[in-house]
C-alpha cells in the first residue's frame, strides 16, 4: 500500500514539476469571439504550445480598462510574455507599467513601438489596399459611408489610411459613423438602413460602404439584402471565412484579408527571439502583405486559404 502511495505522490511531484517549467504567454484580446482574433490567437497558440508553453486568454470586449486590468491580472500571476491584441500602447499605459514593473516583455498586435514593447504588427497596409480599391469601384464622384471603430488600434490605422485615402477628393462625400460594441453587426445593419434611406437608388453619384473591419460590414450587407439594393459597392477587412462567403455569394464587393493567423506566430517568434538576445533586442514591426479578395479571385483564394 506504501509503494503505491508513494508512486501517486512521486506522479504528481512529477507532474507538478514539469507545470512549474512550463512558460505561459498571456493574451489579451480585443474581442476573443471576433474572427480575426480568433485568428491571430491560434496562430500564437501554435507557435507557443510548439515551443512548450501553455496560453491563458482573457477576452476585453474592446474596452481599454478591461485590458489593463487583464495584463495587471496577468503580471500578477507571473507570466512570462503578454501580447495584447489591437489597443493603442497609449491606452493600456497602467498594465504596461504593471508588466514593466514584473519585468514581462509585452508584445502588441496591431499597436506600436512604446517602452516595453519588443514587437508589434502593421495593419496600414490593409486599409491603403482598401481605401484604392474601393476609389477604384466608385470613382471620384460618390458617396460613401465609413463605419469606423476608433477604440481598437487597427481600425484607427485603417481609418487613416480611409482618410487619407479620400483627402483632396473634393466630389466625395463622407458620411462618418462609429460601431459600437458589443453589437457591431447590429450596429452597421442600423447605420446601413439609415444612410440607405437617404441615399436612394438612380442618384447621379456612385455609392459605396466602407467598414474598418468584416462583422459590421456584414450588417450593411445585410441592410442592402432587406433594401434590395444592388447599386452599392461594399468593401471591408479581415477576409473571415464569413465575409469571403459573401464575396463569393456577390453580396459583399470585396474583403481585404489579413494573415492574422501568421501574424500571431510571427509576434510569439519574436518574443521568443527577444527573450534569447536580451538587452541587444531591437523593438520590431512585423509587415505581412494582404490580399484583396473579390469577385476576381475568390475562387482562387478560397482554393488556396480553405477555411479552419
Amino acid at each position: 500500500m506504501r509503494s503505491i502511495i508513494f508512486a501517486a505522490s512521486l506522479a504528481w511531484a512529477v507532474g507538478m514539476s514539469g507545470a512549474a517549467y512550463a512558460k505561459t504567454l498571456g493574451i489579451v484580446a480585443l474581442l476573443a469571439n471576433d474572427a480575426l482574433n480568433i485568428d491571430v490567437i491560434g496562430g500564437a497558440t501554435e507557435a507557443a504550445t510548439a515551443a512548450g508553453w501553455d496560453v491563458k486568454v482573457i477576452d476585453t470586449q474592446a474596452s481599454a480598462d478591461q485590458a489593463n486590468a487583464a495584463m495587471s491580472t496577468f503580471a500578477v500571476q507571473k507570466v512570462d510574455a503578454i501580447f495584447v491584441l489591437a489597443f493603442a500602447s497609449s491606452s493600456i499605459g497602467s498594465g504596461l507599467e504593471a508588466a514593466r514593473q514584473a519585468d514581462i516583455p509585452v508584445a502588441t498586435w496591431g499597436g506600436e513601438i512604446a517602452p516595453g514593447i519588443v514587437a508589434t504588427t502593421s495593419g496600414r497596409q490593409v486599409g491603403d489596399d482598401s481605401v484604392e480599391f474601393l476609389l477604384k469601384e466608385v470613382g471620384e464622384n460618390a458617396d460613401i459611408l465609413a463605419l469606423t471603430f476608433h477604440p481598437g488600434k487597427l481600425c484607427i490605422d485603417r481609418g487613416i489610411a480611409f482618410e487619407e485615402g479620400v483627402e483632396g477628393k473634393s466630389g466625395v462625400n463622407v458620411t462618418y459613423n462609429e460601431i459600437v460594441v458589443p453589437g457591431q453587426v447590429q450596429s452597421g445593419n442600423a447605420f446601413a438602413q439609415a444612410w440607405l434611406t437617404s441615399h436612394p437608388e438612380g442618384g447621379d453619384k456612385k455609392l459605396g460602404i466602407w467598414s474598418c473591419w468584416d462583422e459590421p460590414m456584414s450588417g450593411a450587407v445585410a441592410a442592402l439584402r432587406q433594401a434590395g439594393r444592388t447599386d452599392v459597392v461594399t468593401v471591408s477587412i479581415n477576409g473571415s471565412p464569413q465575409a469571403i462567403q459573401l464575396v463569393k455569394d456577390g453580396d459583399m464587393t470585396a474583403t481585404v484579408w489579413q494573415p492574422a493567423y501568421e501574424e500571431g506566430k510571427q509576434v510569439f517568434q519574436a518574443i521568443l527571439d527577444a527573450e534569447e538576445a536580451g538587452d541587444s533586442w531591437e523593438p520590431k514591426v512585423i509587415s505581412i502583405p494582404g490580399v484583396v479578395v473579390s469577385s476576381e479571385n475568390v475562387d482562387e483564394f478560397m482554393k488556396d486559404h480553405p477555411a479552419k
